[in-house]
């Protein structure tokens, strides 16, 4: 566990920061494959109070129904991924085959998250596109943005760092995750974590810089 800012902490679940998840204050974000939730639940005993999803697939939510079970804690989606978190089902553009890659074991959501709700010392913010009921957790005082699948900072073949768009396959509406896109980068974060690749420090530099080679 690592800290990268006033109660934020980045777990990397496996190696070179390829699945992350955070502990944001008393706030488990994001629990990644099945086996991580059981680990999760080991290191994290006596500290966590919730858990969210920035969004409804399973190399997010996969680990969430035995971290849950083994914690007793709420379990707190995006209103437009809820089903999908219920029924361990996700909306993407493929079908039986994306169901069967991306599926995870469902759980019951204790509490659906819409823009402007908070999260301990976060804001949530609407940023879907990646998943239909993506979010995103924002804290103004110092900048710091948990920013789920909204952006990649990792080639996931390579492992190689670098700001991208997220997987195209499991991305079910492009256009619009571009808009979310251009809604974080609007905010200028100093501090931006993601859930494939190492913390974007200086964020809002190399977020304008991705604009203009991807947002054009």
């Amino acid at each position: 566990m690592r800290q990268l800012a006033d109660d934020v902490f980045q777990l990397p679940l496996t190696p070179r920061n390829g699945i992350n998840a955070y502990l944001l204050g008393d706030t488990l974000v994001d629990a990644g494959l099945p086996p991580h939730g059981k680990r999760l639940a080991k290191q994290l005993a006596g500290k966590v109070q919730r858990h969210a999803l920035t969004h409804a697939h399973g190399d997010h939510a996969g680990g969430s129904k035995n971290l849950v079970e083994a914690l007793g804690v709420p379990f707190l989606v995006g209103a437009g991924d809820a089903e999908a978190a219920r029924t361990g089902v996700p909306v993407t553009k493929l079908g039986a085959f994306g169901r069967a890659t991306a599926g995870f074991p469902g759980l019951p959501v204790d509490g659906e998250l819409r823009e402007g709700d908070t999260v301990g010392d976060f804001v949530v913010l609407d940023t879907p596109g990646h998943s239909p009921g993506h979010i995103s957790f924002w804290r103004e005082r110092d900048r710091v943005l948990v920013a789920g699948d909204v952006f990649f900072n990792m080639n996931i073949f390579t492992t190689v760092p670098g700001l991208r768009q997220p997987f195209g396959p499991f991305t079910v509406d492009p256009e619009l995750n571009r808009q979310s896109e251009r809604k974080v980068i609007e905010l200028e974060p100093s501090l931006l974590l993601l859930g494939h690749g190492p913390p974007v420090t200086d964020a809002a530099a190399k977020l304008r810089e991705f604009a203009g080679r991807e947002l054009r």
